[in-house]
Formats: C-alpha cells, structure tokens, sequence
C-alpha cells in the first residue's frame, strides 16, 4: 500500500486517547459506553475519536438494535508493518547474515563461537492487583525491592535503579560509584509505558540489541503489565525460551507478588 494511503493511518494512532481505544478493543467488541466509559472525556469526545479511527479503518462499527458495537480491524497496522517494519527487519538479518558468514570464515585456532542471528519478539501479559498509578510506583520508584537477587550480576549488589527520564539508566547498584547498565530510557509516559534500549554480551547471552517495553492498562481494580522485548543478534530457540521465563519470573515472581503483597 501507498505511503499516502496509510495517512489517516498514521494521523488516527497519533493520539493516545485513540491508542487507549485500540488497546480496549484487542480484548474484544465494546458499545460506545462501555468505550466511554475509562475515560475522563465527555461522551462526545470519545466519539470524534472513534469516527477518526473508523475513517482510518481501524475501527468498524456495527449496529445491534440501539447500540453501536465497535469491533477493531488490525488490517491497516499490520499494512503500517509490512511498509515500514518488515524491511527494516530484512537489512538486520542480511547484516547479522553477513556478520555469521565472517565469522565461520574465520580460522579455527581463532576460537571464535558463532550463534544464531536474526530478530524476534517475545510477549508476555502479567495482571496485577492494583491501580497503573500504584503498579507505576513499584515499577519505577522501588525496584529494588521486587527485582530479584537471582537477577543481580555481582553479589555486592546494593539494589536496581531505574532513572525516570529521558535518557536515565537502568542499573545495578554495586556501591562506591560501580554498578553494571542494563538499559538506557527511550520513552516514558508516566503511569503508562516505558521503552528501555540495551546491549548484551556474550557473557548474558549476546551479542545483541535489546528494545524492552513495558506498559500498563488499567483493568477495573487491576492493571494489564504487557512486556515486549524485541531482540537483535543472537536469538536462538534457547535464548527466546531463557528471556521469556526470565522476565515471566521477574514481573510475575517479583513486581505482581510484591505489589499485590503490599
């Protein structure tokens, strides 16, 4: 599809209410005021949303006797991806591709470990017993409480923090001004997401480029964690596997139980 086409595409998931919008009808069909409903909009405005999501074609509507059911359409996005990402992922394979060639041209005697190479993505859902706003708290302003020790790459580890801005790191504490980065922010919108960007050596299962996402969506009384972490280098069945229970454990074993112990 045309870069035009996808305009009002890209002009409707511009705006966060509407992104909220597409993020409730992944769970499934809603009435206007079920969609309405979350937010601190007047009902009006939460209509001029939809209509903009439903010109974009992003959003179809249809009527049950009085109501109007609206039923997302993952279509355009999945167009937005095939554009835009898909040939992008294309030039990171042929270059990891390139980079495995040179090294299983390289001698023997050199010892060099070759890996597989590529992109991947791994998703996982953890819900909590909380509000986004009392979740966000834990997340960002007492990690050092839930990550687990297990985690830790140094057993003087003091605690993990992770800097609220812009630019902050997220890192392991090892006291007198050492410690080791694990990510740098990327994105952060408070009490909803943060995207973190970091690097992994061969020591943690790299070589590799990591972009970790965290996001919350309320739920009721509870609060919807989604993490996605998209990796490229070495990304292995045993390395996606690894990654998957490891952040299952962390969020699951150590953020849900902590919060909802609290």
């Amino acid at each position: 599809m045309s870069a035009a086409r996808l305009e009002p595409v890209w002009k409707a998931l511009a705006d966060p209410t509407r992104r909220d919008l597409l993020d409730r009808l992944r769970q499934g069909p809603a009435t206007t005021g079920e969609l309405c409903r979350p937010f601190d909009l007047s009902r009006f405005a939460v209509m001029k949303h939809l209509a903009i999501l439903e010109a974009a074609g992003l959003v179809i509507v249809r009527p049950k006797g009085r109501e109007r059911w609206h039923h997302l359409n993952a279509v355009p996005i999945q167009q937005i991806y095939e554009r835009w990402v898909r040939p992008f992922e294309a030039q990171w394979a042929e270059r990891f591709l390139r980079l495995k060639d040179h090294l299983d041209s390289l001698p023997t005697e050199t010892n060099v470990t070759t890996a597989t190479y590529g992109v991947a993505n791994v998703e996982l859902d953890v819900t909590i017993k909380a509000k986004p706003a009392r979740v966000w708290q834990a997340l960002i302003g007492e990690t050092s409480h839930w990550w687990l020790k297990d985690f830790y790459t140094n057993p003087t580890t003091k605690g993990f923090i992770i800097e609220p801005k812009l630019g902050g790191l997220a890192y392991e504490d090892w006291g007198d001004g050492a410690g080791q980065v694990w990510y740098t922010v990327t994105g952060l919108e408070a009490n909803k997401s943060l995207a973190l960007l970091g690097h992994l050596t061969p020591a943690f299962g790299g070589p590799s480029t990591t972009m970790l996402r965290l996001s919350l969506e309320a739920s009721g009384k509870h609060t919807l964690l989604k993490i996605s972490d998209t990796i490229f280098g070495n990304v292995g069945d045993a390395k996606m596997a690894q990654t998957r229970d490891g952040w299952k454990m962390l969020f699951e074993g150590g953020l849900k139980a902590f919060v909802e112990q609290a």
